[in-house]
C-alpha cells in the first residue's frame, strides 16, 4: 500500500470540492489495496498449493528410491543366490570330478597291486619249479625221470627266474645235456640201424633238441629217413632240408631229394616237390633212382595238366 493509504490523510477546513475526489482517490486505493490483498492471497494459495505439490513429489520420489532400492536388493539377492548356486554346482561338479578320478586312480592301483601279485606269485611258483628240477637234476638217474627233468629245465620260464637260480639251472643242465644228448644219439643210431623208425624218430629227435649244433649231417639224414618211413612227413621237411644244405653232390643226398620230394608231395606242395625232384635227378642221372625221380615228376606234371585229378600217391621207397 502506498503512504496515503497507511497514513491519515488531513483535509484543509475549506476544501468541500476536493473532498469528493479524495474520497473517490481513497476508494481506488482501498479496491486497490483489496486486489492487492486478494492477490496476495492467491499466492499464498497458490505457493501453498505447489509446497503440497513439492512434498508429494518428495513423497513419491522417496517412495520411488525406496522401491529402487528394495528392487536393487532384490536383484542383488538374486544374482547372489544365482552366483551361489552356480558356485556350488561348480563345486558339485569339480568333487563329483575329483571323486571319479580318485575312483578310477584306485582301481588303477588295484588292477597294478593284483598285476604285481600275480606277477610276484608267478615268480615264486617258477622259483619253487626251478628248485624241483634243479633237486631232480641232482637225483635221478639216466632215465625217462631224467629226460622229464631235462625237458622240464629246457621250458622254464627264464624271465622268471633270478640270475642266480638260471646259472645255477643252466650249469647242472648243461652236463647232464650232453649225456643226454649222447644217450639219444647212440639210441637213435642203433635203432637205425635195426630199422626201428619210431625209436629212430623218437631218439634222434630227442638228440637234435637237445644239441643245438649237430655236426654230423647224417644224423638229420636218418631222422629225416625215418620219420618218411613212419610218414610223419611234417617233420620230416627239416632233416632232410639240412642234411640236402651241407650234403654236397653226393648219392645220398640224391635219395635224400627222393625223401623230400615224396615229403613235399604228401604236404601238399608239388612246386617244392617238383623243385627237389628236378635238383635230385642233375646230381646223378644214371643213378638207380634216376628212374623214380623222372617218374615222380612225371606224375606231377600229368596232374597238374587235367585240373581236378587227385595226384597219385607214391610208395615210401625202401632205404639203401
Amino acid at each position: 500500500m502506498t503512504d496515503e493509504t497507511s497514513s491519515p490523510r488531513s483535509l484543509p477546513p475549506h476544501a468541500d470540492g476536493g473532498r469528493d475526489g479524495d474520497i473517490s482517490t481513497l476508494r481506488k486505493e482501498l479496491i486497490e489495496a483489496r486486489n492487492l490483498v486478494i492477490k496476495t492471497d492467491n499466492l499464498l494459495k497458490n505457493l501453498h498449493a505447489e509446497l503440497k505439490q513439492m512434498g508429494r513429489r518428495h513423497e513419491e520420489q522417496e517412495k520411488r528410491h525406496w522401491m529402487t532400492s528394495v528392487t536393487a536388493y532384490i536383484g542383488f539377492a538374486v544374482i547372489a543366490g544365482a552366483g551361489a548356486i552356480a558356485y556350488a554346482n561348480a563345486e558339485v561338479r569339480t568333487a563329483r570330478s575329483d571323486a571319479q578320478a580318485n575312483e578310477a586312480r584306485a582301481a588303477a592301483l588295484q588292477k597294478d597291486a593284483e598285476k604285481i601279485k600275480a606277477a610276484e606269485k608267478t615268480r615264486r611258483d617258477s622259483s619253487e619249479k626251478a628248485l624241483r628240477v634243479y633237486e631232480l637234476l641232482g637225483s635221478e638217474k639216466e632215465g625217462p625221470a631224467l629226460n622229464q627233468a631235462m625237458t622240464q629245465a629246457m621250458h622254464l620260464d627264464r624271465g622268471q627266474l633270478s640270475a642266480l637260480e638260471g646259472k645255477a639251472i643252466d650249469d647242472r643242465a648243461a652236463g647232464m645235456k650232453r649225456q643226454l644228448a649222447e644217450a639219444a644219439r647212440s639210441a637213435g643210431e642203433s635203432a637205425y640201424r635195426r630199422q626201428d623208425w619210431n625209436a629212430t624218430s623218437q631218439d634222434l629227435g630227442r638228440y637234435v633238441e637237445l644239441e643245438p649244433k649237430v655236426s654230423d649231417s647224417m644224423i638229420w639224414f636218418h631222422l629225416g629217413n625215418a620219420r618218411i618211413q613212419t610218414k610223419e612227413f611234417q617233420g620230416a621237411l627239416h632233416p632232410l632240408e639240412t642234411f640236402l644244405k651241407s650234403a654236397g653232390g653226393t648219392k645220398t643226398a640224391q635219395y635224400a631229394g627222393l625223401l623230400l620230394g615224396q615229403a613235399y608231395e604228401d604236404v601238399g606242395n608239388a612246386n617244392r616237390a617238383r623243385e627237389v625232384y628236378e635238383r635230385a635227378l642233375t646230381l646223378y642221372p644214371g643213378s638207380e633212382f634216376a628212374t623214380q625221380l623222372r617218374n615222380r615228376l612225371k606224375r606231377l606234371a600229368a596232374a597238374a595238366a587235367p585240373l581236378g585229378t587227385p595226384p597219385a600217391t607214391a610208395a615210401a621207397p625202401k632205404p639203401q
